[in-house]
C-alpha cells in the first residue's frame, strides 16, 4: 500500500514540474490555471500588427526566472527572423 502511494506522489510532482516547465518556457497571456513558478499577466505582452501576442522584451517587475525566460524566447525569436531573411 505505502508504494502505490510513493508511485501516486512521485507520478503527481512530476506532472506538476512539467506543466509548470511548459507554462514557463509557452508564455501566453491567458493561462488555463494559476501557475506558482511564473505568472505570465497581460501586460508582459503586446499585440503586433497581426494580433499576435508577443512577450515584451523587459518589463521591470520581472523575477530573475522571468528575466531569463524573456532573454530565450527574443534570442530564439531573433533566429527565427534572421532565417526568415536568408
Amino acid at each position: 500500500m505505502l508504494g502505490v502511494l510513493i508511485k501516486a506522489y512521485t507520478i503527481i510532482i512530476f506532472s506538476i514540474i512539467i506543466d509548470e516547465n511548459w507554462n514557463a518556457n509557452n508564455p501566453r497571456p491567458y493561462p488555463n490555471q494559476k501557475y506558482y513558478a511564473v505568472e505570465w499577466e497581460e501586460q508582459d505582452f503586446y499585440k503586433n500588427i497581426y494580433g499576435q501576442w508577443i512577450l515584451r522584451p523587459k518589463r521591470k517587475t520581472d523575477s530573475e526566472l522571468k528575466e531569463t525566460i524573456r532573454e530565450q524566447y527574443w534570442e530564439v525569436l531573433n533566429v527565427k527572423k534572421e532565417k526568415a531573411n536568408i
